[in-house]
């Protein structure tokens, strides 16, 4: 008896190039349940860190979603990477890359840091790993990734979400003061506080009356190096008086950096879309 690929119905997976970053990219689509029988056109979610975060966003969409009470359906887009299918080949890629592309700025220490964990991971493999990338993935988003989403996909070109943990959250924060129009809805889980971020606050305030979005900044309770930063953003932000803007804070007491994880990204859905999902 040999092994069969798991057919998901309602899981599409599309390909393409990125002409911005040079990288091979896999989006992983999940389907709202009535996309099939509906001409409706649905917000749309991309969840960076795909090849791993793909699934715990879909699988808690659609037991959200579960037909039955009326409730908001989303699609959600897993935004990853071609990798190798050696398994630790493939891991150590995505580590590289996210490492690259999510960064703002290019930190020597940082690239050191993961070319040896790396190394060390996959001995005889030599990953390069070029922090800031940022800029040009949020070009590839929004001149790639999202006209190819919407190309395929009855999407709402004016409800969009970006979500992302770790450093996929200091990318999120990136992008809310450098594309604001992309995305209304914003989801930064434990993310990488790099001092930059107030320098990038500061000067979008600078010229801006308003943010129109809606962020969720989340971390555990055992993070520390992430708390103090997160709330400072949160109340600086909240003490501009954007008229369209909406911020809010969840710790997650005595979980870390991987445990607040799935609890961030449950939270998250609701917090972006569904309130009512909290008491369900």
């Amino acid at each position: 008896m040999m092994p069969m690929p798991l057919p998901q119905p309602g899981i599409e997976v599309l390909d393409l190039h990125s002409g911005v970053t040079g990288r091979d990219l896999r989006l992983f689509v999940k389907l709202p349940w009535r996309y099939e029988e509906s001409d409706v056109a649905y917000p749309v979610l991309f969840a960076l860190d795909g090849n791993r975060s793909f699934p715990l966003y879909a699988t808690v969409s659609l037991m959200f979603e579960t037909p039955g009470e009326p409730t908001p359906e989303i699609i959600i887009v897993g935004v990853a990477y071609r990798t190798a299918s050696e398994r630790l080949k493939g891991l150590a890629q995505w580590a590289a890359w996210r490492t690259s592309d999510f960064t703002p700025v290019s930190r020597q220490a940082t690239d050191e840091y993961w070319e040896k964990s790396l190394t060390d991971l996959v001995p005889g493999e030599r990953l390069e790993v070029r922090s800031g990338g940022a800029p040009l993935l949020l070009r590839s988003l929004g001149e790639e990734i999202i006209p190819a989403v919407e190309e395929n996909y009855r999407t709402s070109a004016a409800d969009r979400g970006l979500a992302g943990y770790s450093y996929g959250g200091l990318f999120v924060l990136y992008a809310l003061f450098h594309a604001p129009e992309l995305f209304t809805r914003y989801f930064a889980g434990s993310p990488s506080m790099w001092d930059e971020l107030f320098d990038y606050e500061d000067r979008y305030s600078s010229t801006h009356g308003d943010l129109p979005a809606k962020l969720f900044m989340t971390a555990g309770g055992r993070e520390s190096d992430v708390i103090e930063p997160m709330q400072r953003m949160a109340d600086r932000l909240r003490s501009r008086g954007y008229p369209g803007l909406a911020v809010l804070t969840q710790v997650f007491e005595g979980e870390g950096h991987r445990s607040a994880t799935a609890a961030s990204v449950s939270r998250s859905l609701c917090v972006l879309y569904n309130e009512s999902w909290l008491d369900g």
